[in-house]
């Protein structure tokens, strides 16, 4: 979604180009002479000769047929070799009688070309996207390895390797189930993790305690597996543990393999995305690169995977503000992914959706809009209906819409996606927050009645999906109470702003900005009802926060202490509310001032907010009733005509200041035709 900083499935190698240590068997298998040929059952002696009648021997014959399959697969004749090895596979199973269904040391087919098989096969499968089969395969292939050599058998570790791959990519984000729906989710630190999580890790670090006892801690094979375990932490957003061992793999395989290698150069973009999500920027665009000289060098230029790794380099320039030099690798990489790829491709959508994302930041959202539509159709097309891209993408053009203050199409696309995941998931978390933005989108329309529907179904789908204290239960709980504040239900209002309360506190800690938010809505409420004690009390203890986590000097922070000058007034504490008001604007002064420097040095200076005449004009107003309640003409006069002034520069009527109280004979000083000095 928009605005969510770096994806976190931004692209981690997994492309069968790019070695996870599921293609361990590529050669063919040698023939032993001396078991080519066998007795024939039917075989009888000649009376004459005394000749036997001899045949190919099963074992020959199951060899001979998973060699051709291995001619098939190099040829990239992947459905012919598939057809090979599942024969191979059948008359070694006629052959010694096995049984398919469960390995045991009775039901065992007694002869080693069994493993070569049953990995190509169960290759295959996982290369058709077919997991759960795959699984099936290599679970049998284990257990021969076990049997027939012994657990700690190389055999053995492949098969491992093969299964941790398989239950990485069940966890993957293309997976039908996501964590929060599945019943086998348990928490590490703070995080989901799944069952198909800790069975990769368990099976992959199995794998590497066998092949590095067998065959030291610099093989190829120990870094594939290094590699993977490197990926696993990635999907728990565990990036310096991640790179550890991507690091180890990064070494073994610079030794091994040289750096002109693809799978040096995969684990070196694996590395450089656990740096970028660390924002360790510089050294991520170093290994970025590095793959991208190993995959001009191999692929050339249209290439998908080099279309891949320059948004990726495009993306670090963007985070870094270098925007000219982002937005060129983005047009860069969008060419050489449809020189690859064509038009019609899932890559294709994902690149333009990038440079959606990167005209967004920008605020240039006609350009947005564009991308996003782009590969909207583009992914309708190519991809399933209910597939999860595209709930992203109808959800950023949604968002565009909403900024744009198009209410209708935000809707409408935010609908759409609600559509699609109400089909998929009967409860989800993805489908609470949409429910909670179409619920916003019609309270910004002025349906109220409408909203509330939307956003009450989204807050019981949060309670019962993340619990009553979940920061995204306070979020909507604000939402719904904002919306009955302004309908002047009070009383429920509080309650609901002070469970968001409660929450947040628990969650964030009590110097938290969220905490300051809702700390400012009780005391809206508390200020509405006539309580002022209590408004006060919740006023100094939001403007306590915000100036803990904001600074001194923040709009946020004039905007509380007007509000706490407001109800000061209204308790008939004039010196209290004086101070307030006077305070909140010399806070707004001090961002006009800062403001103005910011342009006078051309905006090299990072600005905080840009200043705001109306609400100085307002607090000058404020100040001048105060001025006229204690009979202060002058001071009073001053205010009263400053936020005239004020207000003109807002391009609004100087209409708008209000005088409270008595004076006689009161005029302006600047006569409409006249201007001031």
């Amino acid at each position: 979604k928009l605005g969510a900083g770096v994806a976190r499935t931004s692209y981690i190698y997994q492309r069968m180009d790019f070695d996870e240590g599921m293609h361990s068997f590529a050669n063919v298998e040698a023939i032993e002479a001396s078991k080519f040929w066998t007795v024939g059952p039917s075989s009888v002696y000649a009376p004459k000769d005394n000749m036997k009648c001899y045949e190919v021997s099963p074992i020959v014959e199951a060899t001979l047929v998973f060699n051709v399959g291995q001619v098939h697969r190099r040829r990239g004749e992947f459905d012919a070799a598939a057809k090979s090895y599942d024969r191979a596979l059948e008359i070694l199973q006629i052959a010694t009688g096995f049984v398919p269904g469960e390995v045991t040391n009775k039901n065992v087919i007694q002869h080693p070309v069994v493993i070569p098989i049953l990995h190509n096969v169960g290759q295959l499968q996982y290369r058709r996207g077919d997991l759960n089969v795959a699984m099936t395969t290599y679970t049998s292939a284990l257990k021969h390895a076990q049997i027939l050599y012994g657990p700690r058998h190389v055999h053995a570790a492949s098969a491992l390797n093969c299964l941790g791959v398989l239950h990485y990519h069940a966890n993957s984000s293309e997976s039908d189930e996501d964590s929060t729906n599945s019943a086998e989710t348990t928490k590490k630190n703070g995080k989901p993790e799944r069952s198909s999580t800790r069975k990769a890790m368990g099976l992959f670090r199995q794998a590497l305690s066998i092949r590095t006892e067998n065959l030291g801690p610099d093989h190829v094979d120990v870094a594939t597996t290094l590699n993977n375990i490197g990926r696993i932490h990635v999907q728990q957003d565990e990036f310096d543990k991640a790179l550890h061992f991507y690091e180890d793999a990064l070494v073994i395989r610079r030794k091994r393999l040289g750096t002109n290698s693809l799978d040096y150069a995969a684990t070196a973009f694996n590395a450089g995305q656990s740096l970028h999500q660390k924002g360790e920027l510089d050294q991520a665009v170093e290994l970025y690169r590095e793959f991208l000289r190993v995959a001009l060098m191999k692929f050339g230029h249209s290439h998908r995977d080099v279309a891949v790794v320059l948004s990726g380099i495009a993306q670090i320039h963007q985070e870094k503000r270098e925007y000219d030099k982002a937005l060129e690798l983005y047009e860069e990489s969008l060419c050489a992914g449809r020189a690859a790829l064509g038009e019609y491709h899932s890559e294709i959508a994902m690149l333009l959706n990038r440079m959606g994302n990167f005209y967004f930041e920008r605020e240039r959202l006609e350009d947005a809009l564009r991308c996003y539509r782009r590969g909207l159709r583009i992914e309708r097309r190519v991809l399933p209906t209910d597939h999860p891209n595209i709930v992203v993408t109808l959800s950023n053009l949604g968002e565009i819409h909403r900024q744009r203050y198009e209410w209708d199409d935000a809707a409408t696309m935010y609908c759409d996606a609600l559509e699609i995941l109400r089909k998929k998931y009967e409860n989800h978390v993805d489908i609470a927050s949409t429910l909670n933005t179409i619920g916003l989108i019609h309270d910004q329309r002025g349906d109220a009645c409408l909203s509330l529907r939307y956003l009450q179904e989204a807050l019981i789908m949060r309670r019962k999906l993340l619990g009553d204290d979940h920061i995204d239960v306070s979020a909507t709980l604000v939402y719904i109470g904002t919306i009955l504040y302004r309908k002047s239900v009070f009383s429920v209002a509080m309650e609901l702003f002070s469970e968001a309360l409660r929450i947040r506190q628990t969650v964030l800690g009590r110097d938290h900005r969220d905490v300051a938010f809702a700390l400012y809505n009780i005391a809206l409420v508390h200020q509405q009802r006539g309580c002022y004690e209590q408004a006060i009390e919740y006023y100094a203890e939001t403007l306590r926060v915000e100036k803990i986590v904001l600074g001194e000097r923040h709009r946020d922070v004039s905007m509380t202490l007007f509000k706490l000058g407001e109800v000061n007034k209204a308790a008939g504490d004039l010196e209290e509310a004086l101070k307030c008001f006077q305070k909140s604007l010399d806070i707004e002064r001090s961002l006009d001032e800062s403001t103005s420097s910011s342009e006078s040095d051309g905006g090299r200076r990072p600005q905080q907010t840009s200043s705001d005449p109306a609400a100085m004009a307002r607090t000058l107003n404020e100040i001048g009733n105060i001025h006229l309640a204690r009979g202060d003409v002058v001071p009073m006069m001053d205010a009263f005509n400053e936020a005239s002034r004020l207000y003109r520069t807002a391009g609004l009527s100087p209409n708008n200041v209000v005088v409270s109280g008595h004076l006689y004979a009161l005029e302006f000083s600047c006569p409409e035709a006249a201007p001031a000095a």
